[in-house]
């Protein structure tokens, strides 16, 4: 009997425990990543900060350095302080350096974060090298190369122009992404020595090559096609979705004429690339673009296979997991299969990770890179099994919850998610592979009742891709999530149309999926998309962009290269184009998405720009209140040409505003655009702190008489971000505010060059760091005076010794459109000055053959010469000795100065004395210039 009570209970207590368990799988959440950590470079002794945060709000989120848990004990000893959501290294040490993870953990299981790594910045030295000199045929491109040094982050590159550092592309020198400074069309202008210096933005370090390469100019009636740049072949790797940027410069007389091909094929009428003077220029890699491409160079002269070089590019994609369990509920003592697909280039590899704990092959558990086999399994077996993958380029993971149950307890399907996908931060690209069919998404709760803590709809997404595409037919829109709003997107409702358009296109994408390709498109179009996300609480806000569609290939491309090929071509066309087209053209109208509470994200697509590239753009906002509106007002100025969208800021809550943009380039100003639809200011996520401090000046120099560079550092108060730094600068003996300028800088860098000042001036200058919350306090102010300009004028010999002695080829500059007006202008008239005398020496020749042909009759004759003196005609003859041919038959008639006409033809002249001449008989005198001769077979003639 006492046996049998004990069986009861254990029966009711198995029962009991099945029951416990069942409930704990459907209230037990499992946990998902909001904010992973980011990988960071720091220099030694800065501070750190790596955030993370995950759903439910309950969730213990706890780090891992190298592996090894930070406790609190642990943490202390290295100096890191752990605090909830963030993990904080006041001053990195060696000790901090590594590979850091943040694990949260819930009843479910535990899920590991992609791997954020500390690396400390560095910034070496140049290598010793030796003075090259560089030479290249006038009118060509030159190409200066700079081999930087290691560096981490990678160094920015300098270079010393003619006393000048330049540190972004400026008129004919553009800095090339490989580092590398091109010159176009060099001329002796752009003789001299060139030097280049590697900029570190983390340690602020600069260091300057050890040599100095100088540029020499040669002229040569014709030359053979040559590839100056690069040397040899190379192979070239590059990540997906990454600009690629392949250099070729050639040189020769006459310029040569360069084109691509890859894999054999031509390229010039590609659509997925764009070209730079000869660089071939691919905006986003993409596996496609994997493959050799070859840079010829022909102008003509010499062996058309000479001039030749390959690119072997390689492209590589950060790594795409997908991972799928058949089975999510196992019996104890059965075994379970996990498959997990990663693809990627170079092939990632694969960890195996059991509630964020690395899994080792045993006799239980048999791994491979594709597949996971737990044999056996137990209670120990419950939790979240993760498939890591990582390749250098980047990480991704996905992840699968297992529960195991008692023999005999019956599944429950449906209950349980069966793959996780958390956002991966450190991926190159926003771009999830789609789920199989058969397994069941991320958790996808419809009703929000289900969920804790305040649920509301999703923010708008934020649109990646770029404005414009040269696809003609389709466009791939990107996008990454924003806050959800408490509760998982289900999915995102895409809608597109052509501007003025009255139907829309719509489309409803998985909320795994951060791209979509919009097919079926118009070329050169404009048009207007809208999306939202959706999760429980219903479809949020959307997000607004435009985009325009290329043209497609096309006949004018070759008519583009031809321009290019031919300089005197390209030199009538920017005449053309300065004299008749003074301004770009204005942007298309700019679309309004919200970024916070105070303010919204402005995003426009530019236009033509009449030739001349686009040095800013500027962004101008109107409040609409009452009838009439307010004035347009400036709201951001000098927003760099590679940038298409910006962030206005202090917005007022409650108002609407209207926005146009406006393109500058060196000519002037375009029409504003057409102004975008009203947006009205609606409450959003808390916006960041202004910033506290502001920058601190620690180097200053003047350059020469109007350029001075500055070098700062700056400090974050309370880890609050900054968009970048004010400069302010003004004449020292000014006491107006309002005569203070203003330079913008982004926020990652920390030297400027302050240009176009007065010489011999002096400068007060200050400084202020500002983000999205507003600006912060000034910092120190520093005064400094510009250099005395030189007074030493050079002579008209080295003047004109420093002149190009023939105007063909290059491009003027920006700087020298004053002096281009008036080199054409002068050239013109030299020109019709020129023409002129070769129209006065044949007049005057004409005349004295005509002269002649009244002296002497016909040509069958022989004539002889004719020599004679003209005198004024006040009743002077004319002096000379033309005698008559005695073959000759007798004129019909000889008119004398008074009009009166002899029979036989002698004229009856009363002699003249003139001054220091002897007298003159009536005899010898031939002709009158007064006189008319009428020939026999020829019409009247004016003698004169």
């Amino acid at each position: 009997m006492k046996k049998r009570r004990v069986r009861v209970l254990c029966a009711l207590g198995a029962v009991l425990l099945c029951c416990l368990q069942g409930g704990a799988t459907v209230t037990d959440e499992v946990p998902v990543f909001t904010e992973e950590p980011l990988s960071v470079v720091q220099k030694l002794g800065g501070s750190v900060t790596l955030r993370c945060s995950a759903r439910p709000p309950s969730a213990n989120i706890s780090w891992r350095l190298n592996g090894r848990e930070l406790v609190a004990g642990a943490g202390g000893e290295l100096g890191v302080v752990l605090e909830p959501g963030t993990l904080l290294i006041p001053a990195l040490t060696n000790l901090t350096l590594g590979r850091y993870q943040c694990v949260a953990s819930t009843n479910a299981g535990g899920l590991a974060s992609v791997p954020a790594n500390v690396t400390a910045a560095k910034l070496r030295d140049f290598e010793q090298d030796n003075q090259q000199d560089i030479e290249v045929d006038e009118g060509n491109t030159a190409v200066i190369q700079c081999h930087l040094p290691e560096s981490q982050p990678k160094a920015q590159v300098r270079y010393s122009v003619k006393q000048e550092w330049l540190e972004t592309s400026k008129g004919n020198y553009l800095i090339m992404p490989s580092g590398n400074l091109q010159i176009a069309n060099a001329t002796l202008d752009d003789e001299g020595p060139y030097k280049c210096a590697a900029y570190n933005p983390v340690t602020q370090e600069v260091k300057t090559s050890t040599s100095t390469d100088r540029l020499r100019i040669r002229r040569s009636t014709s030359e053979a096609a040559r590839i100056i740049y690069p040397p040899v072949s190379r192979t070239i790797m590059v990540t997906k979705g990454q600009r690629l940027v392949l250099e070729c410069v050639a040189s020769g007389i006459p310029t040569p004429q360069v084109t691509w091909a890859k894999d054999g094929q031509d390229l010039r009428f590609h659509n997925n690339t764009r070209f730079l003077l000869s660089n071939l220029l691919i905006d986003a890699a993409g596996e496609g673009d994997s493959g050799t491409y070859k840079c010829h160079a022909d102008n003509g002269i010499g062996s058309e296979s000479a001039a030749t070089v390959l690119y072997n590019v390689q492209v590589f994609e950060p790594p795409q997991v997908t991972m799928e369990l058949q089975q999510q509920e196992v019996s104890w003592g059965e075994s379970v299969r996990f498959s997990c697909l990663a693809r990627g280039k170079p092939t990632p590899s694969v960890v195996w990770l059991h509630n964020a704990r690395p899994l080792a092959s045993s006799p239980r558990h048999r791994l491979s890179a594709r597949v996971l086999r737990v044999i056996n399994v137990g209670p120990q077996d419950n939790g979240l099994y993760q498939c890591m993958a990582e390749n250098g380029v980047g990480s991704s993971q996905a992840a699968a919850r297992l529960v195991t149950l008692p023999t005999g307890v019956p599944s429950r399907p449906g209950k349980l998610p069966s793959i996780l996908r958390p956002l991966s931060p450190d991926k190159v690209l926003r771009e999830q592979v789609p789920v199989k069919p058969g397994a069941t998404g991320s958790v996808l709760t419809l009703d929000c009742s289900e969920l804790t803590g305040q649920i509301s709809v999703a923010e708008a997404p934020v649109i990646l891709s770029q404005p414009r595409t040269v696809k003609a037919d389709f466009y791939d829109l990107t996008w990454k999530p924003r806050h959800d709003g408490g509760s998982p997107v289900m999915e995102y409702i895409v809608k597109y149309r052509k501007v003025q358009a009255s139907e829309w296109t719509s489309s409803s994408i998985s909320g795994f999926l951060h791209k979509l390709t919009l097919a079926k498109l118009q070329p050169a179009s404009l048009y207007e998309v809208e999306m939202s996300a959706k999760n429980c609480a219903g479809l949020g806000q959307p997000a607004m962009m435009t985009f325009r569609t290329g043209k497609g290939t096309s006949i004018h491309l070759s008519i583009i290269t031809m321009i290019i090929i031919y300089p005197t071509t390209v030199f009538v066309s920017f005449c053309k184009r300065l004299l008749f087209f003074p301004s770009p053209e204005a942007p298309d109208k700019p679309t309004i998405s919200m970024a916070t509470e105070t303010s919204a994200y402005v995003t426009w697509i530019p236009r033509g720009n009449r030739g001349f590239p686009i040095q800013s753009f500027r962004v101008e906002f109107k409040k609409l209140k009452g009838k009439g509106g307010g004035e347009w007002e400036e709201a951001v100025t000098n927003i760099p040409p590679q940038r298409l969208s910006v962030e206005i800021t202090g917005l007022e809550k409650g108002m609407s505003y209207k926005f146009r943009v406006l393109a500058v380039n060196v000519i002037g100003a375009s029409p504003p655009s057409a102004p975008s639809k009203a947006y009205t200011v609606v409450g959003g996520g808390r916006p960041n702190e202004r910033p506290v401090d502001g920058p601190y000046i620690t180097y200053n120099e003047a350059i020469n008489e109007t350029t001075i560079i500055l070098k700062w550092t700056y400090t974050a108060v309370n880890n609050t971000p900054v968009y970048g730094f004010y400069i302010f600068y003004r004449p020292t003996d000014s006491d107006n505010d309002s005569d203070y300028k203003k330079d913008v800088v982004e926020g990652d860098r920390y030297w400027h060059s302050i240009t176009d000042l007065q010489p011999e001036t002096a400068y007060d200058i200050k400084m202020q760091s500002f983000n999205e919350g507003g600006e912060s306090e000034f910092g120190n102010v520093v005064i400094l005076e510009t250099k005395a300009r030189l007074n030493q004028r050079p002579s008209p010999s080295e003047a004109s010794s420093q002149r190009p002695e023939h105007p063909g080829g290059p491009v003027p500059r920006p700087s020298d459109l004053p002096y281009l007006i008036v080199g054409v202008v002068l050239g013109a008239l030299v020109f019709i000055i020129v023409a002129f005398i070769p129209f006065c020496l044949w007049r005057a020749w004409a005349k004295q053959k005509q002269t002649s042909d009244l002296c002497f009759p016909a040509v069958a004759h022989p004539v002889s010469s004719c020599q004679y003196t003209m005198v004024p005609l006040q009743g002077l003859a004319l002096v000379g000795h033309c005698p008559l041919d005695p073959h000759l038959p007798p004129p019909h008639a000889i008119y004398p100065p008074n009009r009166e006409c002899t029979p036989n033809g002698k004229h009856h002249y009363p002699t003249h004395r003139l001054p220091g001449l002897r007298q003159v008989s009536s005899k010898h005198v031939n002709m009158s210039r007064s006189c008319l001769v009428h020939l026999p077979n020829k019409s009247l003639l004016g003698v004169y």
